[in-house]
């Protein structure tokens, strides 16, 4: 056992970091949890801590003694520009994670977890979303994923701001009744709309609780209201578009694997069937696959790289 080769899988999130210790063919040997780690939110210090305690635990469950892993892929959340991935990886050779390492945006990961050549299409939807395509030549592209002042289209904040918006226009008379004004006033338990405008802009409201309200706009939508359900599709529409962009932007050719995953589209069965014909008319010919454990997409990019596919950092 001493004498194996180790692989290592962390998934830097915003919300938990999951980290994955397996033998060289892939067989799970210990799990572990950190917190968040994405240093955009918690700050450098906090993000190696979270993710070293996650290690150290994915070795204790596995009976190991701790040690430096032979390959790894270290998904990081918040390594939105080539600048953020270069600071990740000094993280990992400074504190001796592994031999040899593949550090990428953790939005690559749902990719690898599909595609076993390490070639396909990303497409998260959650909170935000972003779109990574990547080519067997190790080419890679990114659209999407500028925040939600910029952008995340398609996303979960996305749905639920544009129903406010829909549902502010629907009381001045400037837009049609809907079915998420009674809704979203339930969901935030208030009485009248103007209430809304306390919410927004009285308290620090973070991304997140907008993000809340796709569920609800989904509801409805499934309910049969109009509004809703322009809203959703316009949504899926747009994650469609983007998982174009980067497949043109790589000069991909059809037939190619799409992988998703964020809770927008693994929970949401009606917003996934509209993503799903979005991409065969926006497309065409994509082969969708959820990716419901991102982190074993780090494990197979890890043994990508232990077979020089990989594209070390």
């Amino acid at each position: 056992m001493a004498s194996q080769q180790l692989l290592l899988g962390v998934d830097s999130g915003g919300s938990k970091t999951r980290v994955v210790l397996a033998d060289e063919h892939g067989k799970l040997l210990g799990e572990g949890l950190g917190g968040c780690s994405n240093y955009q939110y918690v700050g450098e210090t906090r993000a190696v801590a979270e993710i070293e305690a996650g290690i150290e635990a994915a070795f204790a469950q596995a009976h190991l003694a701790r040690r430096t892993a032979d390959y790894a892929c270290f998904g990081i959340g918040g390594a939105d520009t080539p600048n953020d991935v270069i600071k990740a990886q000094h993280w990992v050779s400074d504190h001796g994670w592994a031999n040899r390492c593949l550090t990428v945006n953790d939005g690559m990961l749902p990719l690898y977890a599909a595609c076993p050549r390490g070639e396909g299409v990303s497409v998260i939807a959650g909170t935000g979303s972003i779109m990574w395509a990547r080519t067997l030549d190790g080419r890679v592209a990114r659209s999407s994923g500028w925040g939600y002042l910029l952008g995340d289209e398609g996303s979960g904040w996305d749905l639920g701001h544009e129903a406010l918006r829909r549902v502010v226009r629907a009381a001045d008379g400037r837009g049609p009744s809907t079915l998420l004004t009674e809704r979203l006033l339930a969901y935030w338990q208030m009485t009248q709309l103007y209430d809304v405008i306390t919410r927004l802009y009285q308290t620090n409201i973070a991304p997140r609780e907008i993000a809340a309200l796709a569920p609800v706009v989904l509801e409805c939508a499934e309910a049969g209201d109009t509004v809703a359900l322009q809203i959703a599709q316009t949504g899926a529409e747009e994650l469609a578009v983007a998982a174009r962009a980067v497949m043109k932007a790589l000069a991909m050719r059809l037939p190619q694997t799409l992988a998703y995953s964020g809770g927008l589209l693994i929970k949401g069965l009606f917003y996934r069937r509209l993503f799903t014909d979005a991409c065969r008319r926006v497309i065409g010919d994509v082969t969708l696959t959820a990716v419901e454990d991102p982190v074993m997409g780090a494990v197979a990019a890890a043994r990508l790289l232990r077979r020089g596919d990989g594209g070390a950092s």
